[in-house]
């Protein structure tokens, strides 16, 4: 499967995945997959822009402190309630800061598809 079609179907996924979770209550697994979901719809805008794909978290931040610098501030200030939804309680204020920037990403570059903006309408 080609790396971008593989991307997108990967964000889907962990997107679908965050807000089933919501509904059965979970919330720390729910933080867990908008961030798995955060870190995809990054790497595909990455991948789609600059024809790159991250190897870890580390070379993430390093792209986007250089090329993408509002999104790291943003995903700068988002990266505690990551590291925390492994062993601190969520609290569902902290899951809704993740879709938001999920959504503020996606809207505000035409690198993403209509599949992928259709999964915010559901």
């Amino acid at each position: 499967m080609e790396q971008i079609t593989e991307l997108e179907n990967t964000f889907i996924e962990e997107y679908n995945a965050g807000n089933l979770l919501m509904t059965q209550n979970m919330s720390k697994s729910a933080t867990i997959m908008f961030s798995k979901a955060l870190f995809a719809v990054i790497d595909y805008l990455i991948f789609k822009k600059y024809s790159k794909l991250p190897k870890n978290h580390s070379e993430r931040f390093r792209i986007l402190e250089l090329k993408e610098t509002e999104i790291y501030l943003d995903l700068d200030k988002l990266w505690n309630n990551y590291t925390d939804s492994y062993t601190k309680p969520i609290d569902k204020l902290a899951i809704q800061e993740f879709k938001k920037l999920i959504i503020k990403i996606v809207m505000n570059h035409e690198e993403f598809t209509d599949k992928i903006k259709k999964v915010f309408e559901k």
